[in-house]
């Protein structure tokens, strides 16, 4: 993809801050600062159930130019900017987290970076899962030369039964590859995306989430709908990322791997200091836990930047 698109930028900045401030909350109430409550709940549900999805669907669309590639120079690519990262900072994070283990809420620490080539930790399993999904990809493609429809078939399948493939990190993939695999149609398909109303979608995914937070549906009938609940959330946020224009955002978004693999530490790293401080409030709390995960790890970018390193760290 020789020219950015101003609206995937912007798709990934939303999608980083509902990272970060999934993992500030998630930490608050594991640590007990913010203790069980419809709120927290409501909260957790709503971002939980499309942020991921939304990034490996954006990740889709990058795959359409890369499985183009020869084999050897597509594996290089991802190996380089998704595998060196994964080890890098999840053997950094790993070795921070054992410093600090017992101010943390998992006890995270160089047992994780040990177990990084078979077993993911932490946020990390985003960067692993999604090496493979792309290996995957290349190779139905290349290999067995399916069509769109039958992959599209297969992904559903895979999807339908990732509950139940309790095994190394098969539920993950197979519950995420059906949102890459639309991804790799997005943008051939914009002109039916436009037509889309997004008040009418945001209603709906009000709506779905409703429905999904109350319903005690079975763990086979709790995926399916979840699929539905994630796709137009994240119509929703391309909804949004077409009118949001400011280059602030715009650079969030192209940064958003960076943010992605350093911001826990800084979460973490904010409220074990204001705790430590005596400052538990909860709201101060998040707001700084949300900046510290967003600049924090842009500051570290900058330093490394100047260093001439970070074509080789990001």
């Amino acid at each position: 993809m020789t020219k950015r698109i101003e609206w995937i930028d912007v798709a990934k900045a939303i999608g980083i801050v509902l990272v970060v401030y999934g993992h500030v909350i998630l930490g608050l109430h594991d640590s007990g600062i913010w203790g069980a409550s419809q709120n927290y709940d409501w909260q957790h549900s709503i971002i939980y159930s499309t942020h991921m999805p939304l990034f490996f669907f954006l990740s889709g669309i990058f795959a359409v130019r890369w499985v183009e590639r020869p084999a050897k120079k597509a594996i290089s690519q991802k190996v380089r900017t998704l595998i060196v990262p994964y080890f890098i900072w999840g053997f950094v994070q790993a070795v921070v987290m054992q410093v600090f283990s017992k101010s943390t809420n998992n006890g995270q620490g160089i047992g994780n970076a040990l177990q990084l080539p078979w077993i993911p930790y932490a946020q990390f399993w985003f960067l692993y899962d999604l090496f493979w999904m792309f290996l995957v990809y290349y190779l139905i493609i290349h290999v067995f030369h399916w069509p769109f429809f039958s992959l599209l078939i297969f992904s559903f399948l895979f999807f339908g039964i990732s509950p139940f493939l309790n095994f190394w990190e098969f539920w993950r993939i197979g519950y995420y590859f059906v949102f890459f695999l639309i991804g790799t149609k997005v943008l051939s398909l914009g002109y039916y995306l436009d037509k889309m109303n997004p008040i009418v979608d945001f209603i709906l995914f009000i709506l779905l989430q409703v429905t999904y937070f109350e319903l005690d549906l079975s763990k086979f009938w709790h995926n399916v709908f979840s699929f539905f609940v994630a796709m137009i959330g994240i119509f929703v946020i391309i909804h949004l990322a077409k009118y949001v224009n400011h280059w602030s955002v715009d650079y969030i978004g192209q940064k958003s791997m960076v943010i992605y693999v350093l911001h826990i530490m800084f979460t973490a790293g904010s409220r074990i200091f204001l705790a430590k401080a005596g400052l538990d409030n909860l709201y101060l709390q998040g707001i700084v836990g949300l900046l510290f995960g967003i600049l924090g790890p842009l500051v570290v970018y900058q330093v490394i930047r100047k260093m001439k390193f970070d074509q080789y760290l990001f």
